[in-house]
């Protein structure tokens, strides 16, 4: 006992260590968008402000073109790249436009060029664009008569790509790194949770199972007084609801995080403040099955509850099948139906008692339970026994059809 509880402490210390560390960011393509777009329209601007005489209608289209395919790149990286090569390059070749027409968005393509290829391509593509703009400057088919002019643009592209590029491909590792931590820590505590679900299970649900089976012999046991024995028998309710709140979460616990869609408050409706009912009646049905039952559970109307309501019925709805999995015929069918609005929200559950010789479920602290947490929000809860059927219903009205009820500080508008 005492080596489980050092393990369990152990773990625990290891969660919050690492749920406290602070996370870090992931890569986020749109930011890289963000700044294309930044650029390209710098790049528009800048040119219109520093040559509003010298611009003609196919420099405006080339700035545009570079505009709407920076943009592109870090969503479409290989084809946006492969656009861009095709448009710098008839930039280059036409007699009209100049090749400051895309000078600082060329700056944006070729760090995009690093960051979206992977170093080998990236470099490649470098070495071939420099040596299509060699070419195109300063070879035979040169379209300018200026070799000054044209060397400098063939100087510049050279420079800005040997030190954009490799800042590229160094940002590009840098993000792949830190994504790669990110899932190796997700990994880590994919595992301390399983470790956790085991070691609780292991731990906590044998002592509370062998807590439930004691109590529930000592409560059959008429050599004790029958006051003593009403006593066992609360406990061995208690001991039972807390075993199936914990076979809720160890459910949960279980479940990788990749497969799981709501977290874990949400799904089982064990955290204080409950904002999907449907799933959190869904979660504590599903529990019901897995312990043998055949059930059908039904939701119907889309009445949103308030955040009360919902916590509320959540574990109305787990007290529920607690005494379905303790006092229900596994042979015949269970139901659970959830009906939202228009007036009320309605949680029904309907089951054969396990022996039919034996009494009907009576209203005990469980039932009790029940009717004082629906009490504190204005809801009702009724119960109904018939030719060994057992019927409870918990109705809270839905807001805005609550005349004549005093709603808590938290509830009222």
């Amino acid at each position: 006992m005492t080596v489980r509880s050092d393990a369990l402490d152990s773990l625990a210390a290891r969660a919050r260590e690492a749920l406290l560390r602070p996370a870090e960011p992931l890569p986020n393509r749109r930011i890289y968008v963000i700044i294309g777009a930044v650029v390209g329209l710098g790049n528009l601007v800048g040119n219109v402000a520093t040559n509003p005489n010298s611009l003609g209608p196919i420099d405006i289209v080339f700035m545009l073109a570079a505009l709407a395919l920076i943009t592109l790149i870090p969503l479409r990286p290989l084809p946006g790249i492969v656009a861009y090569l095709v448009c710098w390059c008839s930039l280059l070749i036409l007699p009209g436009p100049y090749a400051t027409d895309m000078s600082i968005s060329h700056l944006a393509f070729l760090f995009f060029l690093g960051r979206f290829l992977r170093p080998g391509p990236s470099l490649l593509l470098l070495l071939v664009t420099v040596l299509t703009n060699a070419i195109v400057l300063i070879g035979p088919g040169a379209t300018t008569d200026d070799p000054a002019a044209n060397l400098g643009t063939l100087w510049y592209t050279m420079l800005m790509g040997a030190l954009l590029v490799p800042l590229g491909v160094l940002v590009r590792f840098i993000e792949a790194s830190r994504l790669a931590d990110a899932r190796q820590a997700d990994a880590n505590l994919e595992e301390m949770r399983l470790e956790i679900a085991r070691e609780m299970h292991d731990l906590v649900a044998y002592s509370m199972s062998q807590t439930a089976l004691r109590a529930q012999r000592a409560a059959a046991d008429t050599s004790y007084p029958e006051r003593a024995r009403d006593e066992f028998a609360a406990l061995e309710a208690t001991a039972s609801d807390a075993l199936h709140e914990l076979r809720l979460l160890l459910r949960t616990l279980r479940q990788p995080s990749s497969t799981r869609e709501q977290p874990i408050s949400t799904a089982t409706g064990l955290g204080s403040v409950v904002t999907d009912l449907r799933t959190a009646v869904s979660a504590v049905s599903a529990d019901v099955s897995a312990a043998g039952f055949e059930v059908t559970y039904r939701h119907l109307g889309d009445a949103a509850p308030s955040r009360i309501q919902a916590s509320t019925l959540s574990r109305v709805a787990r007290e529920m099948g607690a005494n379905v999995i303790r006092h229900a015929d596994p042979g015949a069918p269970v139901t659970i139906t959830l009906s939202l609005g228009p007036e009320v929200i309605r949680l029904v559950s309907t089951n054969r008692v396990r022996d039919a010789g034996a009494h009907l479920p009576r209203s005990g602290t469980g039932i009790l339970g029940m009717r004082e947490r629906l009490a504190a929000i204005g809801g009702t809860l009724t119960t109904l026994s018939d030719d060994g059927s057992w019927m409870v219903t918990a109705t809270v009205p839905v807001a805005g059809h609550r005349s004549g009820i005093l709603l808590p500080p938290e509830e009222q508008p």
